[in-house]
């Protein structure tokens, strides 16, 4: 009997540690027919400069990690609140001409998106798409490090 009753405070800590690890099993797909690449030009920190010609205030900036094997991090602010989320990313091969490539973006707790991307130095990244409002263009700056 006193072997039983010794195994059960252990039984009871443990109940209580086990359902309070975090296990993170947000794992998507790359999107249906994809004929997928990870872009080696993408690879490290972009941060948002423009969007549709008009200069990013401070509390309007975002950041994307690329880690260059399809995974990343999203940095955005949220009511004025710093937010970072996973992300997971797919190149291909542009299916419309309109560019070389096309990315999927898919958020961890967004939408997914996916828009042509190209770059005009190497550090200047543009992506594009179209919405009920109309085209959509964003530039990224390459940046070392997400300032936060």
């Amino acid at each position: 009997m006193k072997k039983k009753l010794f195994y059960l405070p252990i039984f009871a800590m443990l109940m209580l540690v086990l359902p309070s690890c975090d296990i993170n099993y947000w794992n998507p797909e790359p999107p249906s027919g994809w004929d997928t690449f990870y872009d080696r030009n993408l690879n490290g920190c972009w941060q948002l400069y423009q969007v549709n010609s008009d200069y990013v205030r401070g509390d309007e900036v975002n950041y994307m990690y690329f880690n260059g094997d399809g995974r990343g991090t999203y940095y955005y602010w949220d009511r004025g609140y710093r937010e970072t989320e996973n992300l997971a990313y797919w190149c291909q091969r542009s299916v419309n001409g309109t560019t070389s490539s096309q990315i999927n973006i898919q958020y961890e707790y967004g939408n997914p998106s996916t828009m042509n991307y190209w770059f005009t130095d190497s550090d200047t990244l543009w992506m594009q798409w179209r919405n009920s409002a109309g085209v959509q263009t964003y530039v990224y700056k390459y940046t070392s490090r997400v300032p936060w």
